[in-house]
């Protein structure tokens, strides 16, 4: 019985020690000596943070969710970066190409010009110089077709005479037609180039009917270009300037959307600073380059189109 009641005793010993044991705190590590070498320091910071199970079990969740940020804000930078030069460089050669075209067409543009008006001097030189004529509708559209590469922006081109109402009758004899309106007044836009639905011009102190007409708008002859508010407009600013004149952008007789420059032509050689009423006095017709700004757009559009496949 002694024996027994020795081993209790110890036995109830040992558990309030084992007791004490699970109550003492985790060991603290040791402190950091003031000098200490990069291998020493590294030895310590493993044995006493790293080297410990304790240590892994509090670390191991911070140091994954700092590795996840990490990565993450890593990956979207090299995205954002990489994406913004691609729409940097993409933006540069964008704005090359405008302006690339611009310049292009700003340069065909003047090409355009030069020639209508060299035109004008021919129209000026062989129709109201020459008795008779030595031009008609169909040498004028043949020319006017074969030079189109020399006026790349223009559609087509079209002459009007100045008749006044003192020569309608003998003019309409002569051409076999009678001068029309440009607008019916039960339609809002032109008659769509039926010159034989159109309604005869009232009387009025002068008229401008095209009588030359390239053969894609050989339609809008015997139309009267001063029957029209955008039309006269540009042929009396272009008449008293001296120069060419463009329409605000209005809907053509075929509907489309496009704009009319006007030259004008004179009988006789005037000096550059001749008064509007000089010049007034002494012109005689009329021609017009038709911009189709429909297929001008289109037409640009096909050619970025082409040298940009890609886009």
């Amino acid at each position: 019985m002694e024996g027994k009641g020795a081993v209790a005793v110890g036995l109830g010993f040992l558990g309030m020690g084992l007791d004490r044991v699970r109550l003492l705190p985790l060991p603290l590590p040791r402190p950091l000596p003031e000098k200490l070498s990069s291998k020493a320091l590294r030895g310590h910071v493993y044995s006493n943070y790293l080297g410990s199970r304790w240590a892994v079990q509090r670390w191991w969740r911070p140091l994954l969710l700092l590795w996840l940020v990490g990565f993450t804000l890593l990956a979207h930078s090299l995205f954002y970066n990489g994406s913004s030069e691609a729409v940097d460089k993409r933006r540069d050669s964008l704005a090359s190409m405008c302006d690339e075209r611009a310049r292009m067409l700003q340069d065909q543009f003047n090409v355009s010009m030069n020639h209508l008006q060299a035109l004008a001097i021919l129209v000026s030189t062989f129709h109201h110089a020459q008795n008779p004529s030595a031009i008609n509708q169909a040498t004028f559209a043949r020319y006017a077709e074969r030079t189109a590469f020399e006026r790349p922006l223009t559609s087509g081109v079209a002459y009007a005479v100045r008749v006044t109402h003192a020569e309608r009758d003998h003019f309409e004899r002569q051409q076999g037609w009678s001068i029309k309106k440009m607008y019916s007044s039960n339609k809002k836009y032109g008659p769509s180039g039926d010159a034989a639905a159109a309604e005869i011009r009232e009387p009025a102190e002068e008229y401008a009917p095209v009588i030359f007409a390239q053969d894609a708008y050989k339609n809008v002859i015997s139309f009267d270009m001063l029957s029209g508010v955008d039309d006269r407009e540009n042929i009396i600013r272009a008449r008293e300037s001296g120069k060419g004149v463009l329409t605000a952008p209005f809907k053509l007789l075929n509907s489309r959307l496009g704009v009319i420059l006007t030259y004008t032509v004179y009988n006789t050689e005037l000096p550059a600073n001749a008064r509007p009423q000089e010049r007034i006095q002494v012109a005689i017709g009329y021609l017009g380059g038709i911009f189709d700004i429909e297929a001008l757009v289109d037409k640009l559009l096909h050619q970025l189109a082409a040298s940009n496949p890609s886009w």
